[in-house]
C-alpha cells in the first residue's frame, strides 16, 4: 500500500510499498536514447544504454503523450538559488506525485516501514549510476550521513526531521541496495519530509568523490584545496565550494557526480546564461523504454528584476513562467500578449495557506511598549476586521480567492473552521472597539497615541516586493485600512536580499511572510508554523523553553503547551498524531498570533506551445516543491520548435 497524503495519519502509519514501479507494470527487453548520446556511444565514448539504466529504471508515464528527443528548454532564474528545487533539482529518495496525493518511489524503488514507524527501510536500484557512471549504492548515503549531515565542521545539526526527541537517526547499510533509518521513538512524517525538497540532501554526495572533501578524511587535501582558494573556515569553504542544500556552489562544479536529469558542464555563476546537458545515466524511462529526459538541455537566463522576467515571458523568450510574476494583476497583460508569445496558460493550483502571513513581535527588546500591545489580542483583533478582505480581493487579486486567516485550506482534512474563518468579517466600528481597549487615545487627527510619551503608535512592516510583486499594493491597501482607524503605518520597501538579511533582526517590526503548506497534510509537516518559534519575536519565551525554564521569560502557558505539541506531532502516529495536532489547531485559534488576508486562488502559469507534456493542473507550493513534482524530465520540444 502507497503512503498516502490525504488519508489519515492512522490508515497510513503501517505499510509497506511494493519494489516494483506500480505505475506501469512492464519489463523493457531494450531501451531507446537520445540521438546525441546515440551517436557519443556509436564512437565508443559511452557504453549503450542498457548499460547505463538500473535493472529496475522507474518509469514515468508522460501527461500527454510519448515525447521526441532533442531541444533546449529555456527558463529563468533570479539569481538567488538555483537549487532550491521548484524548476530544477527535485531528485530524492522518494518523491510527491505530481498532484500532491501520494508519496512514490524514486530513488529508492520501494519501502517497508515497522509497524511502530521508528524503522524506514529503503530499496535503492541495482545497476543505478551517478552521473560520472560511477554505481550509486547505500555507501553513499551512509556516507553523506557520517561526512556530510553530521558533520558539524559543515553544520550544527542535521536537518530536524532526521532527528526524534534528541536522538538523531541511525543509518545503517543492510546490503548493497538496501539503507534502514532507525530511532527509539516514532516518526511518524519521516516520508513525507523525505519528499520535501529537503529530502534531496541524501543523494547529493558520492562517495567515491566527496570523500577527499571531507577534512577528516583527506586533512592535507582539504587544507590544499583551502590554500587554493585563500579560504581560512572549512564551513565557509564547504559552503562556498561545495554546498548542502540549496547553495550555489552545489551545481556549479561540472565535475562533482548527480543524479538529476541536467547536469552542468561548466561554472555558472556570475553569468548570464547558461546551460546543463542531459545525464547519460538518468534512472529513469518512459512506459515506452525511452530513457528520459527527452530535452537535450537546460538554459538558465540571470533576470532579478521582475519586471524583465515578466516581459521575458511576454515575448516567449521563456519557456515558463515564473511564480513571482505569475499572479492574478499579471493576468491581463499575458493574456493580451498570448499569441504573440506563443504561450497558454496553464492553472496551477495553490498549496499554500494564505497570500500573506503578517507575524506581530511578541518579543521586542528594542521597544516594550510595542510588545505589550502587539501581545494583546484585542489589538490583533481590531486590525484583523479594519481590513476589507473582498475588496482587497477585488482590486488586487481580481476577485481570485476568498477572506482567510493562517490555516489548512478547506480542502484539507486538516482544516479547522475557527481558525480559517475568525476575524475576517469587515467591520470599522467593530475594529474600532477592540482597539479603544488597547489604545484609547488619539490626536487630533484621530491617530492613536503610545501611552508612554504620547506620540502616535506606528506599525512598521518591511515589504519584500521581489519575493511577491502584489505584495506592495495588497499592503498599501492595508495601510489605508489601518490609517483609517486610528492606526499610523509605515511600509518599508526592500529588497529580497535585505529581507533574508533582517529576517532574524530582533529589533524588527511586523514581518510579511508566505503562509505555506496548506493542502492535503502537508500542515502537519509545518506545525512549527502555527504559534511560531522565531528568535525574532520570541527569543525570550524560546530561551526558557529549550533550557526548562533556567533561562529566558517564561512564556504563557498556551504557547509552552503549543511548541510540546509540535515537538511531539512527528514522533507520533496514528490516532495520538491527529489528536495532537488538533488540540494544537484549537490553541492557534485561541491565541490569534498571526493574521491571514485571503486564501490564494486562480493561479497559472504561462507555458510556451512548444512546450509540451506539462499537466494540468500543476501544483504550487513549498514542503510540496512545485511545480518540481510535474516531471520536468518529461516535458518535450515540439520537433518544428527545437
Amino acid at each position: 500500500m502507497k503512503k498516502c497524503l490525504f488519508l489519515t495519519a492512522a490508515s497510513c502509519a503501517a505499510f509497506s510499498f511494493g519494489l516494483t514501479s506500480a505505475a506501469v507494470a512492464q519489463t523493457c527487453s531494450e531501451y531507446n536514447e537520445s540521438p546525441m548520446l546515440a551517436d557519443i556511444v556509436a564512437a565508443g565514448g559511452l557504453p549503450p544504454v542498457g548499460e547505463r539504466l538500473p535493472a529496475e529504471p522507474l518509469i514515468v508515464e508522460p501527461a500527454e503523450q510519448i515525447g521526441i528527443y532533442g531541444g533546449t528548454m529555456v527558463d529563468s532564474t533570479g539569481g538567488n538559488r538555483l537549487a532550491e528545487f521548484r524548476h530544477f533539482g527535485y531528485e530524492a529518495l522518494v518523491r510527491w506525485s505530481v498532484d500532491g496525493g501520494e508519496v512514490l518511489p524514486n530513488v529508492a524503488k520501494g519501502w517497508d516501514v515497522s509497524d511502530d514507524a521508528t524503522a524506514y527501510t529503503f530499496h535503492l536500484r541495482e545497476g543505478m549510476k551517478w552521473s560520472d557512471g560511477e554505481d550509486f549504492t547505500a555507501d553513499d548515503i551512509v556516507f553523506w550521513w557520517e561526512h556530510v549531515e553530521t558533520n558539524t565542521d559543515i553544520q550544527s545539526s542535521p536537518r530536524g526531521f532526521f532527528i526524534v526527541d534528541g536522538e538523531p537517526a541511525t543509518v545503517t547499510k543492510i546490503d548493497d541496495y538496501t539503507v534502514e533509518f532507525k530511532w527509539s521513538k516514532p516518526n511518524g512524517l519521516f516520508l513525507e519530509n523525505l519528499s520535501t525538497s529537503y529530502g534531496v540532501r541524501v543523494v547529493q554526495f558520492a562517495e567515491h568523490y566527496h570523500r577527499k572533501l571531507i577534512k577528516s578524511l583527506n586533512p592535507e587535501g582539504v587544507a590544499e584545496l583551502m590554500a587554493a582558494a585563500n579560504a581560512e573556515d572549512y564551513t565557509q569553504w564547504w559552503a562556498a565550494n561545495v554546498g548542502s542544500y540549496g547553495k550555489q556552489s552545489e551545481y556549479n562544479n561540472p565535475e562533482r557526480p548527480f543524479v538529476q536529469a541536467w547536469v552542468p558542464t561548466e561554472p555558472f555563476l556570475g553569468k548570464e546564461r547558461f546551460t546543463f546537458q542531459r545525464n547519460p545515466y538518468y534512472f529513469k524511462v518512459d512506459t515506452a523504454c525511452n530513457q528520459l529526459p527527452y530535452i537535450d538541455s537546460r538554459a538558465w537566463v540571470l533576470v532579478s528584476d521582475p519586471e524583465v522576467q515578466l516581459a521575458k515571458t511576454l515575448s516567449g523568450e521563456v519557456d515558463i513562467s515564473r511564480v513571482n510574476i505569475s499572479t492574478p494583476a499579471n493576468r491581463g497583460v499575458m493574456f493580451q500578449n498570448m499569441e504573440q508569445g506563443n504561450y497558454r496558460f496553464v492553472t496551477a493550483n495553490s498549496a499554500d495557506m494564505n497570500v500573506a502571513d503578517l507575524r506581530f513581535p511578541l518579543h521586542y527588546p528594542a521597544d516594550p511598549v510595542k510588545e505589550a500591545i502587539y501581545s494583546d489580542k484585542n489589538f490583533r483583533i481590531g486590525l484583523s476586521h479594519a481590513i476589507n478582505r473582498q475588496e482587497l480581493i477585488d482590486v488586487i487579486f481580481l476577485g481570485q480567492g476568498i477572506p482567510h486567516q493562517i490555516a489548512p485550506r478547506p480542502e484539507s482534512p486538516l482544516y479547522n473552521e475557527q481558525l480559517a474563518t475568525q476575524y475576517t468579517e469587515y467591520d470599522a466600528d467593530l475594529a474600532g472597539s477592540f482597539l479603544d481597549k488597547v489604545l484609547p487615545d488619539k490626536d487630533g487627527d484621530g491617530f492613536r497615541l503610545r501611552p508612554d510619551n504620547g506620540d502616535r503608535f506606528t506599525v512598521v512592516v518591511d515589504v519584500n516586493n521581489e519575493f511577491k510583486s502584489d505584495w506592495g499594493d495588497m499592503m498599501e491597501l492595508i495601510e489605508g485600512y489601518w490609517e483609517s482607524v486610528g492606526v499610523d503605518v509605515v511600509l518599508n520597501f526592500v529588497s529580497d536580499a535585505v529581507s533574508v538579511a533582517r529576517r532574524n533582526d530582533p529589533d524588527r517590526d511586523v514581518f510579511l511572510w508566505l503562509a505555506e503548506n496548506g493542502s492535503g497534510r502537508l500542515p502537519m509537516l509545518a506545525a512549527r508554523e502555527m504559534l511560531p518559534r522565531d528568535k525574532t519575536w520570541t527569543e525570550a519565551w524560546e530561551k526558557w523553553y529549550d533550557s526548562g525554564g533556567s533561562e529566558g521569560v517564561e512564556p504563557p502557558a498556551n504557547y509552552v503547551r503549543a511548541w510540546e505539541l509540535q515537538d511531539a506531532i512527528p514522533t507520533l502516529f496514528g490516532d495520538a498524531q491527529s489528536e495532537a495536532w488538533d488540540e494544537l489547531v484549537q490553541i492557534a485559534a485561541d491565541e490569534f498570533a498571526q493574521m491571514g488576508i485571503a486564501l490564494p486562488m486562480g493561479n497559472y502559469r504561462a507555458v510556451n506551445n512548444r512546450l509540451r507534456n506539462v499537466p494540468e493542473p500543476l501544483l504550487e507550493g513549498w514542503l510540496y516543491p512545485g511545480i518540481a513534482p510535474a516531471n520536468f524530465s518529461t516535458f518535450y520540444i515540439e520537433p518544428s520548435s527545437q
